[in-house]
């Protein structure tokens, strides 16, 4: 309806009429060599086509050249985009990074170390378990166990919401839960398999930006500070290891408002990092807090969805009043 209208088009020319240009970043997950898009994964042919809709709106650049802009307080002569993904999943480098290639379009992969050295994404676990136990009955106790902490999945939806508070537990007692439900409900495999960390150096070589994400992916506020230093301090130092260089760009776990506290922010200023990415929807200016950066969430977009994106459609303010924005 914005597009048809014409509204995005108006809110983008109210603001580059009045000089007020932006940095938006963009938040990705998986990239699917094929047709096929799952949940948290776009086709390539879509990533391409967003990439050549969005170099038509912005220039788009590095984090690195952007939060060195963002820090001064000079107002930027063009709206810039920034290409993000979280986690580190092989379809980063076997579907994204081609395309990233030969649109000569920069990316930066924040990686999960555990998740790379072998272990479960826990909400990938959880997901693929749950759809399991639709199948196979589960004990009274387990099944009691899981209702309690995930509430009915009968739906993906249900799942969905599943994981949701599944973040809330502290991950001792999650990931107990999952062990005991993946012994009586064996999953299917993974869709979404880690890049190796030779694939990872391939890219940082060609000048992929590799940035941090904790080793397992916890809710970083759930956890005391020493916990919370742990997470980051083993996943950075292990990123220097592998990739040989040490990561400057971080970003927050689920990424929410409460995902994260001062205590965080202190932990990665003594770190060495000098920015983090959130994931509040919305746009950063020049003199934005660099340790709160917000991003776009970017799914199976059409242009018209992503120009209302970029427009500012469904920012943060505005998430709050229309549920289930995405």
């Amino acid at each position: 309806m914005a597009s048809r209208s014409g509204l995005t088009e108006r809110l983008l020319e109210k603001r580059r009429l009045s000089g007020d240009y932006r940095v938006f970043i963009l938040e990705y997950h998986d990239v699917t060599a094929g047709e096929a898009e799952t949940e948290g994964a776009v086709s390539r042919e879509r990533f391409r086509r967003q990439l050549r809709f969005l170099r038509t709106r912005c220039r788009l650049v590095s984090l690195s050249e952007a939060v060195g802009l963002l820090r001064g307080s000079a107002p930027l002569p063009e709206d810039l985009a920034v290409v993000t993904f979280d986690d580190g999943t092989l379809g980063n480098y076997e579907a994204a990074w081609p395309v990233l290639r030969e649109e000569g379009v920069p990316g930066t992969v924040f990686v999960t170390t555990g998740f790379v050295d072998g272990a479960d994404l826990w909400f990938d676990l959880a997901r693929r378990c749950l759809a399991a136990a639709r199948r196979v009955p589960l004990p009274g106790p387990l099944k009691g166990e899981v209702l309690a902490a995930v509430g009915k999945w009968s739906t993906d939806r249900d799942v969905e919401k599943g994981l949701e508070r599944l973040k809330g537990l502290p991950p001792e007692k999650r990931d107990a839960l999952l062990m005991r439900l993946r012994a009586a409900c064996p999953p299917p495999p993974t869709s979404m398999p880690p890049v190796s960390w030779d694939r990872l150096r391939k890219m940082h070589e060609d000048g992929i930006e590799i940035g941090c994400h904790t080793v397992s992916h916890p809710v970083l506020s759930l956890l005391p500070p020493a916990r919370q230093e742990e997470e980051i301090l083993r996943a950075r130092d292990r990123i220097r290891e592998e990739i040989g260089m040490m990561p400057t760009l971080f970003a927050y776990p689920n990424g929410a408002a409460g995902d994260f506290n001062e205590a965080t922010v202190e932990i990665l200023r003594r770190a060495g990092f000098v920015a983090a990415c959130t994931t509040l929807r919305g746009s950063n200016r020049p003199g934005c807090d660099l340790f709160q950066l917000k991003r776009i969430g970017v799914g199976a977009d059409s242009e018209s969805l992503l120009a209302a994106r970029l427009a500012g459609l469904f920012d943060e303010a505005v998430r709050a009043y229309l549920p289930g924005a995405a």
